[in-house]
């Protein structure tokens, strides 16, 4: 019998006197976040308790990844049956990343951020000082994607409008402004590319030294999302890393 198959046969047993304040607890707590587990958050995935989510009918979680301690997925946007945030299979997101959704945060497969990263996909008007900003409303904002198999290494902050492809790390404290093309090692503020992964001799090699050839040896975003999962099927969770239930050894 499943758990909530067990829960209504208890449930018929109280008296009639107790059927509605059950029901409303029922209703609220337990049937809303059955449902969401099930159609929004994938199998074998870590939601520490502390993580904060304004809008989940509007998030979509993947298989098999984290949410640390004192995430904050924020949907300025909240339409019914739109997905603003999505975060993929295989994903690391560290203690205190907070995402501000306007249309669309996607982050891809295989996607690992660290402490105190930020997705900043929505503000507020600012046409006059005039008028309290807390109180001007919202902008519509932009995308952001984060390509498969990124790493966002620590308070790194990603603007609106921002497409880091896949295969690239961003170094600490950078702050994003621009696309960041695929295989690219980038840092600063604002964010610029040092490095490029070269696949013809398989080496990182400096910005300076690319050549439009070497574009050719790229893989597609979604081989390489196929090599990876052929290679990578059996990632643990990092739950040591995300809360401080797990981080006593």
């Amino acid at each position: 019998m499943s758990k909530f198959g067990k829960l209504l046969k208890y449930y018929y047993r109280l008296p009639w006197r107790l059927w509605g304040p059950v029901n409303v607890l029922l209703s609220r707590k337990f049937t809303d976040r059955y449902k969401f587990r099930k159609s929004h958050v994938g199998k074998n995935t870590y939601i520490d308790p502390t993580v904060s989510i304004l809008g989940w009918r509007n998030v979509l979680i993947g298989n098999n990844s984290v949410l640390s301690e004192d995430v904050w997925l924020n949907i300025n946007h909240r339409e019914e049956g739109i997905i603003r945030i999505k975060i993929g299979n295989n994903c690391h997101i560290g203690k205190r990343n907070f995402f501000s959704a306007g249309p669309l945060i996607n982050l891809k497969d295989f996607c690992f951020t660290g402490i105190d990263c930020h997705f900043l996909g929505c503000g507020h008007h600012t046409e006059s000082p005039m008028v309290p900003y807390i109180a001007t409303g919202l902008t519509e904002g932009d995308i952001i994607e984060i390509g498969v198999n990124c790493w966002l290494t620590t308070s790194v902050t990603v603007m609106q409008g921002v497409k880091i492809g896949h295969g690239s790390v961003i170094g600490s404290r950078s702050v994003v402004l621009n696309n960041i093309p695929s295989f690219s090692i980038a840092v600063g503020n604002p964010c610029r590319v040092i490095k490029r992964y070269d696949f013809k001799n398989d080496k990182w090699i400096d910005v300076q030294d690319w050549s439009e050839e070497l574009n050719s040896y790229i893989p597609a975003e979604i081989d390489y999302l196929k090599l990876l999962n052929e290679k990578n099927s059996d990632i643990s969770l990092a739950l040591i890393s995300s809360s401080r239930r797990f981080g006593w050894i």
